[in-house]
């Protein structure tokens, strides 16, 4: 037992000694140092005031003795400094002020004067009435200091109020809804904020992070029935909308400061409308969304149908023909029907391939793989296909470097500039010429296909990207797929690129589209 006692008392001097030496060394840091230091010149600071005031005071009151009309007029001077100290520092610094001021007026001015004197009633009074004065003006002060404190609490509410309501009316979703409480409240009055809202009927955290166990069990309370749940420093806000419950609010009062009940609620309302309005917003955007997706239905429908119908049609009458009068025709005709057989069936394979490639860039995007080709020799064999399909129609390319290398899908590449160039052929004048440019500007090769046609309505031009959409037009023209210039568009974005129409181009007419495509480094060097 000795040596436990003894071993006990060790462990417990030991202990002592490094507590002490933790201390020193916290205390000998600079930072606390510096933190003391601070404190220091406040407090002293805080003191400035009333001490200049009582000297101030004293020095008047003994100065202007022999002026005044006796002990009374220079004991109101001391009455005045009190009330001056009681109302800048508050009820210790009068109190200190007025004992002062007793000691002074019972010294130097009662008399006799240099000395102390408490035998009479007299004496007494100048205390009492100075510790009177600093009780009077020390509480009024004090009063006043927290119904300032209070105000400007409440003002600071009001102000956070206010920012909060101008963020969640401009909120979108849910997510600037959180962001916009996490930027304005808790920064400014302590709180810390969760939001809840309700999936498969029950309370689920909106915001990212992981949401605490009792600040959910407090909103599904409050979801489930209750308005307002109170639990310590948090309460918890139901929040109805227009027709329903839409979530709940959790606001912990981190700080532990005075808030007015009437400014949750404010605040909780202001939620509660963002959220249902964010929920409504959310709503409208699925159903635009679906109703753009039946509509591209539709227009697909549309499309497939009557591109497939019109060269299915022909080929069937041409092959009726044949079937029914072939040994009654002559050469020229069977050769015409037979001709207008292979071009519908080159339209339909022209069509299919559209649409197959179309799926492919969406399925793959930018994760196609290209290979090193050569812009003009694409541009060579396109414009050589072509030419087997519509006869003589004048097509002049030009380039200005015999070699500009890119990086791209063969078959996407021929695909796209295809049907630039048809689009082109389609939409000009037979006797109108087709130019097609190519050249490098620094790191991008540019191909541009400029034709004399009808052009495109400024207000068309940035739709007419879309898929199955087509140019409205008051005259007679012909009607395209409504896929050649999505597929150019999905081509070029899949490797880097980008295109562009002008028009018009020329007195009112004609049309530019514009290919930018990346050099390959190689060349680009």
């Amino acid at each position: 037992m000795d040596a436990g006692a003894k071993r006990s008392a060790q462990e417990h001097e030991f202990a002592k000694v490094l507590e002490n030496q933790v201390a020193m060394q916290v205390l000998t840091e600079p930072s606390f140092r510096d933190e003391l230091r601070r404190s220091a010149i406040r407090q002293a600071g805080s003191w400035r005031a009333p001490a200049i005031i009582f000297i101030v005071t004293s020095i008047l009151a003994v100065v202007l003795k022999p002026l005044l009309d006796g002990e009374v007029s220079s004991g109101l001077i001391f009455v005045l400094g009190i009330t001056l100290v009681g109302a800048n520092a508050g009820l210790t610094p009068a109190l200190i002020a007025s004992v002062l001021a007793a000691a002074i007026f019972n010294f130097f001015l009662a008399d006799p004067v240099l000395t102390f004197r408490m035998s009479t009633g007299d004496d007494l009074a100048p205390p009492l009435i100075f510790t009177a004065c600093a009780v009077v003006s020390g509480l009024l002060a004090g009063r006043l200091k927290d119904k300032t404190f209070q105000l400007g609490r409440t003002n600071l509410q009001l102000e956070s109020l206010l920012e909060t309501s101008r963020m969640l009316q401009a909120a979108p979703d849910v997510a600037a809804i959180d962001a916009a409480l996490a930027s304005t409240v808790p920064g400014r009055l302590g709180f810390r904020l969760s939001l809840y809202g309700i999936k498969d009927g029950a309370a689920h955290a909106l915001a990212a992070s992981d949401p605490s166990p009792a600040a959910l069990a407090l909103a599904r309370r409050a979801i489930e029935g209750e308005s307002v749940v109170h639990d310590g420093q948090s309460v918890t806000f139901r929040l109805d909308g227009s027709r329903s419950c839409v979530g709940a609010l959790v606001i912990e009062n981190v700080s532990g400061a005075r808030v007015d009940p009437a400014f949750l609620e404010a605040l909780a309302s202001l939620v509660g409308l963002a959220l249902e309005r964010a929920q409504f917003a959310s709503l409208i955007a699925e159903a635009q969304a679906n109703v753009r997706t039946e509509e591209l239905k539709s227009a697909l429908l549309s499309s497939v149908s009557h591109d497939l119908r019109t060269p299915l049609g022909a080929i069937s009458a041409s092959a009726s023909s044949l079937i029914e009068f072939g040994s009654r025709l002559d050469n020229d005709t069977s050769q015409t029907l037979l001709r207008g057989i292979v071009d519908e069936c080159d339209r339909l394979n022209r069509f299919t391939a559209n649409l197959l490639e179309l799926s492919r860039l969406q399925a793959g995007g930018s994760s196609i793989a290209g290979q090193v080709l050569s812009v003009n020799d694409v541009v060579r064999s396109v414009v050589q296909r072509l030419r087997a399909r519509i006869g003589t129609r004048d097509i002049t390319v030009t380039a200005t470097a015999p070699e500009i290398l890119v990086n791209a899908d063969t078959a996407l590449f021929e695909l796209a500039l295809t049907n630039v160039i048809q689009n082109a052929v389609i939409y000009s004048a037979p006797a109108t010429p087709i130019l097609v440019q190519g050249y490098s500007d620094r790191d991008h090769c540019i191909l541009t296909v400029t034709d004399q046609g009808c052009g495109i309505p400024e207000g068309e031009q940035s739709r007419v990207f879309e898929r199955f959409y087509r140019v409205k037009r008051m005259e007679s023209s012909p009607q395209g797929s409504g896929l050649g210039l999505a597929i150019a568009k999905g081509f070029v974005e899949a490797f880097d690129g980008s295109i562009a129409i002008t028009s018009p181009v020329l007195g009112g007419k004609g049309t530019t589209v514009t290919i930018t495509l990346p050099l390959v480094k190689e060349a680009a060097a």
